[in-house]
């Protein structure tokens, strides 16, 4: 073997270490940023329940509902418009109490509550519950928002305003969401979020 044939082979051997390096490096460098990503991603979701559910108790809104003939117009918090929504489905399902004005009240304030929370950043589900005992021989409750997808990782926060239990359910808005219509759901029938 010649002299310069060896020295050839020690520097392509150097260039294959020196780029197996170079790759190594790389592979570990995007990995990194991904994991970094990824834990942004579960810091703004944690947050995110806390921060909705405060924006529930000091963001106040108007509705405008009908009753009978007239038109109404109440003006809260939206957690105390949501606490009054959901006292006032548990009255329309005692015998004997007009129901057209409360299912409109009920309505406008779910669709105020979906237009706040298509605004944030993540994707938001909005449970509110009247207990046993309280007026109601079953609970109660209303839901609005989309239902959180079933291998998203979900944080939530709990909070009670007039006697109502609430639990704000957030995950990633990057997430595909899995209705593209706002939903709500109210009742007191085998009633479970």
């Amino acid at each position: 073997m010649d002299v310069r044939e060896n020295s050839a082979r020690g520097v392509s051997t150097l260039l294959d270490a020196t780029l197996c390096l170079l790759l190594v490096s790389a592979s570990a460098m995007t990995l990194a940023s991904a994991l970094h990503e990824s834990e942004s991603e579960q810091e703004l979701d944690a947050e995110s329940a806390d921060q909705t559910a405060e924006l529930l108790t000091t963001s106040t809104a108007r509705v405008t509902y009908s009753a009978g003939d007239r038109t109404r117009t109440a003006h809260d918090t939206l957690a105390g418009l949501l606490a009054s929504a959901v006292r006032t489905d548990v009255r329309a399902a005692a015998p004997g109490e007009p129901t057209t004005a409360n299912s409109t009240f009920v309505e406008a304030v779910a669709q105020r509550l979906n237009r706040t929370l298509r605004r944030t950043e993540a994707s938001v589900e909005v449970v509110a519950r009247w207990p046993v005992g309280r007026n109601a021989t079953t609970e109660s409750g209303i839901v609005v928002g989309d239902r959180p997808p079933r291998d998203a990782a979900v944080h939530a926060a709990g909070f009670v305003a007039r006697e109502v239990r609430f639990t704000v359910r957030t995950w990633s808005a990057t997430r595909q969401r899995e209705a593209t219509e706002s939903r709500f759901r109210t009742g007191s029938q085998g009633w479970s979020a």
